[in-house]
């Protein structure tokens, strides 16, 4: 039966994926989180019983905190191919809430997948044109999403040491920096940081590739003059020091060979 054009809507996209992959992204919570959220809106909580006859709820979370809530019931799951659900939005009165339909038909297109969206019984045209524009935005994402696997941050950074024992006595007398974790057989160290992140010594004993020196952290300090001039008071050269529209920094060499920055921002939320 043709879609009611005036209630309800109808979204093609193609993804280079398998239907397999594509259909287990809209029965994942961690998969729904990372696209269900149309631009700046995110998806702190997804709650799914992905079968016939179960429930779901999705919480989305606007930029200005407010939270929008989805939920519905599944009348049809049918992997790979279809997935049929009830879709409401939770309203403060219930006598305005208004229960919908969609259907997510996955084709394979030979190595691809054509997702065929429809959404219907709406109250308007002026909700069915809401919905539209939040699920393209979703379609959209969808694509980044359908990787096998998604970087979420940088578990740790760090330098190669040709003696690690002299190494973290440098980062301790120079930097102050104590290790959370020291390696036994000349294998480095590592070093809880204050925002959370994790720096790394790497000695290799004998096992690790070979040495090479690097220069690409930024250690970030409260008062870069002030570790300029104890510097100076230590004997120690500084390198090369910057000067950008958003920051300073000057480098020290370490026992090592590798260049050690030392950071300040001139404003605190401005990348440099």
């Amino acid at each position: 039966m043709p879609t009611d054009t005036a209630t309800g809507l109808v979204l093609r996209r193609t993804y280079d994926a398998p239907r397999e992959r594509v259909f287990a992204a809209w029965t994942s919570p961690q998969a729904l989180r990372r696209f269900l959220g149309p631009g700046d809106v995110t998806v702190p909580d997804v709650q799914i019983d992905a079968r016939t006859g179960g429930t779901y709820r999705i919480v989305m979370r606007k930029a200005d905190g407010e939270e929008l809530v989805a939920s519905g019931v599944y009348r049809e799951i049918r992997p790979p191919e279809r997935i049929v659900c009830t879709w409401s939005w939770e309203e403060d009165d219930p006598a305005l809430e208004k229960e919908t339909l969609l259907t997510l038909e996955f084709i394979e297109r030979g190595e691809k997948t054509e997702l065929v969206l429809t959404h219907e019984a709406f109250r308007d045209a002026t909700q069915r044109d809401n919905h539209e524009h939040g699920w393209t935005a979703i379609l959209d994402q969808l694509g980044a999403s359908l990787r096998g696997f998604a970087i979420t941050g940088i578990d740790l950074s760090g330098y190669m040491v040709k003696d690690a024992p002299r190494a973290i006595a440098f980062y301790r007398d120079v930097l102050g920096l104590e290790p959370a974790r020291v390696y036994p057989e000349n294998r480095g160290a590592e070093y809880d940081l204050p925002d959370g992140t994790t720096f790394g010594l790497w000695g290799g004993g004998g096992n690790a590739m070979p040495f090479q020196a690097s220069n690409g952290i930024l250690f970030a300090v409260d008062d870069l003059g002030a570790a300029l001039a104890e510097l100076e008071a230590r004997g120690i050269p500084v390198v090369r020091e910057f000067t950008t529209p958003n920051c300073r920094m000057a480098a020290i060499g370490d026992t090592e060979g590798n260049l050690v920055f030392l950071h300040k921002r001139n404003v605190e939320d401005t990348k440099s």
